[in-house]
């Protein structure tokens, strides 16, 4: 596996010609660049959070006897995922003091996010629900993970992006959905275990286990820290490069020894657990006796973290930043996170007077506009009072421009007109699984699956099944064109929901109920890593944070919006018309993505001699 140093992303027009085609066997090699175990490590920090405040935090609020509408609010403090491009900007534009000129601009902020994350999942750990007045404490430090949480996936995706040139990206996209996944099982499925095995159940409460358990969740998070000191500043001179090439060798090594078990183990668990569900069997490919001795040895390794982590933040090398900053001046800082402050709360204030003046609707399409027109009017609200504040002198106009402004101009610069294509196919590539996701579980326990056999199925072989498709999205898109390769994830997404077409006449059949999973699963993991790769190609490398949030944030908006009715439609036309439904809305999107291809460039795969410094429309738009 070779180490990697930095690479500069404004190369010229001559280092950029390649034939945009590669075989097999070379896009293959892409994975064994040092790069992708470091995104992949990143990915699985960023992965850890999300069901910590979702399924995991509510199954522990459940078993300590708090009420079920309670439950549910506490899902709101994941909303800074949605709407984290409001703060993107500032991750662009201010400097963290100290860490920024020792770490980077990007490792700065990570290194700020992942300490964060860590202390609210700590204090979540120290907060027993059942104890009275403590509730509010609990959906505190849950916002505080939610914030921190979607601050770290601002600062990974600009730092992917930074960190190699277009055509890697591919690669780094689908490790780093990997990676997720697999910290979306260890948050999820593992903490669940961790939680039963320390003596909590449905029955018999107990705070002590739910506690030691997020306890190892925020342990395990050393992980990504781990990876932000042995990694490298893309946008960074190195002037000791002997310490960085050490750190990323022992990190290396160090990731071997975790990698290439746990992936042996985690293929044969895998095979083990449908065999014997298809085939009703019990069959123990890993002898039991095996067990504690394979615990002990990953036990050893995440213990030896800290220590590792330890040594790499002692043998960092000095840096030269060469990164521009918009605010210079502590009085900029300050100005900017007060206008940030204001835009927020109007944003927050504006929501909740549109939630009580517009009228309530059981009609699926005109809920889906008043929904639309309550997010786009708070967020106008947001904008308006910002657009005050610099007019009053807040914040210099120059300064609020760079910030917020420039990003935008940038995109529809390079772009022109054509740019609304992008921005619809950006809003629209992911509606046909993301929709049909919704509904998925209630789905499945109305065909007579039990939580069991959903658990098995869906939550660790779906899961293990779209880490699979990441890793074929990512050789897809390094094999052939980005846009080829978006094809193919689209037809593949919308496709394979007619499979549970055929689950809906089946109910109750486990080999089916599998099939559709896996091929499900393995689609969605697919277009999920061209599509990162694609929004990544749209990215400017001099807005990276601000516009890979806006086209993210972008990416879920309207799917989950709609997604919202999906047990309306189901309720009136039934499962059948639903999962057709579904197939058919994405058909469009196939249609789409050939005008896109035809009309404007995507990134390097595309237009391999495009010089893309150049961000004038002519450098982008086809003829």
């Amino acid at each position: 596996m070779s180490v990697s140093t930095p690479t500069d992303q404004n190369s010229s027009k001559s280092e950029l010609i390649a034939p945009p085609k590669k075989s097999w066997s070379d896009a293959a090699k892409a994975y064994l660049d040092s790069r992708v175990i470091i995104m992949l490590f990143l990915g699985f920090s960023a992965g850890i959070p999300i069901l910590l405040i979702f399924s995991s935090l509510s199954l522990w609020l459940r078993e300590a006897g708090i009420d079920r509408s309670v439950v549910t609010m506490f899902s709101w403090a994941a909303l800074g995922y949605s709407f984290k491009f409001i703060w993107a900007p500032l991750i662009d534009a201010l400097p963290v003091p100290f860490l920024t000129k020792w770490l980077g601009r990007r490792r700065g902020w990570m290194v700020v996010s992942q300490l964060l994350v860590i202390l609210a999942i700590v204090l979540m750990a120290r907060i027993n629900p059942i104890e009275e007045h403590v509730l509010v404490y609990m959906a505190a430090a849950a916002v505080l993970l939610g914030f921190s949480s979607a601050t770290q996936d601002i600062v990974i995706d600009a730092y992917r992006i930074e960190l190699a040139p277009p055509a890697m990206q591919s690669i780094l996209s689908s490790i780093y959905v990997s990676g997720y996944r697999i910290g979306m099982i260890v948050a999820g499925a593992g903490a669940l275990y961790l939680a039963d095995y320390f003596g909590s159940t449905e029955t018999l409460y107990s705070y002590e286990a739910w506690r030691n358990t997020y306890y190892i969740m925020a342990a395990v998070m050393t992980l990504g820290l781990l990876t932000t000191f042995a990694s490298y500043e893309p946008t960074a001179e190195t002037l000791q490069k002997n310490k960085q090439q050490l750190n990323l060798k022992v990190f290396l090594s160090y990731s071997a020894l975790l990698l290439v078990p746990g992936l042996l183990f985690g293929l044969i668990y895998l095979i083990n657990i449908v065999v014997n569900e298809i085939f009703n069997s019990a069959v123990e490919l890993i002898p039991l006796a095996w067990l504690p001795g394979i615990k002990l040895y990953f036990m050893v390794l995440i213990a030896a973290a800290p220590v590792l982590l330890l040594f790499f933040i002692i043998n960092q090398s000095k840096i030269i930043n060469k990164a521009p900053l918009v605010a210079e001046t502590r009085s900029d800082y300050v100005r900017l996170v007060l206008l940030f402050v204001a835009a927020v709360f109007s944003f927050i204030a504006c929501y909740v007077l549109m939630g009580k003046v517009l009228p309530e609707t059981e009609a699926v399409f005109i809920g889906f506009i008043l929904e639309t027109l309550h997010l786009l009017t708070s967020l106008a609200a947001a904008v308006a009072a910002g657009y005050v504040l610099v007019q009053v002198g807040l914040v210099r106009k120059e300064v609020a421009m760079a910030t917020w402004i420039d990003p935008i101009l940038d995109f529809f610069r390079r772009y022109g007109k054509k740019a609304l294509l992008l921005l619809a196919l950006i809003g629209l590539y992911r509606i046909s699984d993301i929709v049909a996701g919704v509904i998925s579980n209630v789905f499945y326990q109305d065909m007579g699956f039990s939580k069991t056999d959903i658990a098995n199925a869906v939550k660790l072989v779906g899961v293990i099944m779209s880490i699979g498709g990441g890793f074929l999205g990512g050789l897809l898109a390094q094999r052939f064109r980005i846009m080829q390769a978006m094809m193919v994830g689209a037809i593949l997404a919308s496709a394979t929901n007619l499979l549970f077409v055929i689950l809906t006449y089946n109910p109750g059949n486990l080999p089916i109920m599998y099939m559709a999973v896996i091929f499900d699963n393995l689609a969605a993991g697919l277009a999920s890593a061209v599509f990162i790769a694609f929004l990544s190609a749209l990215t400017s490398i001099r807005f990276t944070a601000v516009q890979y949030a806006i086209f993210s944030s972008l990416m879920t908006l309207m799917p989950k919006v709609l997604g919202g009715y999906s047990g309306t439609i189901v309720d009136n036309m039934g499962y059948p018309f639903f999962f057709i439904f579904t197939f058919v809305i994405g058909l469009p999107i196939l249609y789409l993505i050939y005008v896109v291809d035809k009309k404007i460039v995507i990134g390097e795969n595309d237009d391999p001699v495009a010089d893309l410094t150049d961000s004038s429309p002519s450098s982008t738009a086809k003829d």
